[in-house]
């Protein structure tokens, strides 16, 4: 959560609310995971790719949800996030996730033919 609440940008109460996000992400990562390999040794690595996850969800959730994050001032409008902010939690996901990749069963589909 600690992370997740740093890629946000929200603090810890309001990130409860996405807690959800960051739990199935960490489910997720660990049915991947491939038999016998020690964890112990990616422990953090596995926390910061579920957070990068989770924020990337996070993120793609917010642009689905219609949260518009701007901020008007008289004629000054600044505009927040959008889709340069989830190409680069696209980025920060796949790049967190290639860094346990070796212990990660693939997500490729094989279909394979019985004769």
């Amino acid at each position: 959560m600690r992370i997740f609440c740093r890629l946000s940008g929200l603090d810890y109460e309001e990130a409860a609310d996405f807690r959800f996000m960051c739990d199935t992400a960490l489910s997720y990562i660990m049915s991947r995971i491939k038999h016998g390999s020690d964890i112990r040794c990616y422990g953090g690595r596995i926390n910061f790719a579920a957070a990068a996850l989770a924020y990337y969800r996070y993120v793609l959730w917010s642009l689905t949800d219609g949260v518009i994050n701007e901020i008007n001032v008289g004629e000054i409008r600044v505009k927040h996030g959008g889709f340069s902010e989830l190409d680069a939690a696209d980025r920060l996901c796949r790049e967190a996730l290639a860094d346990i990749g070796e212990i990660l069963e693939s997500e490729d589909f094989v279909f394979n033919s019985f004769s």
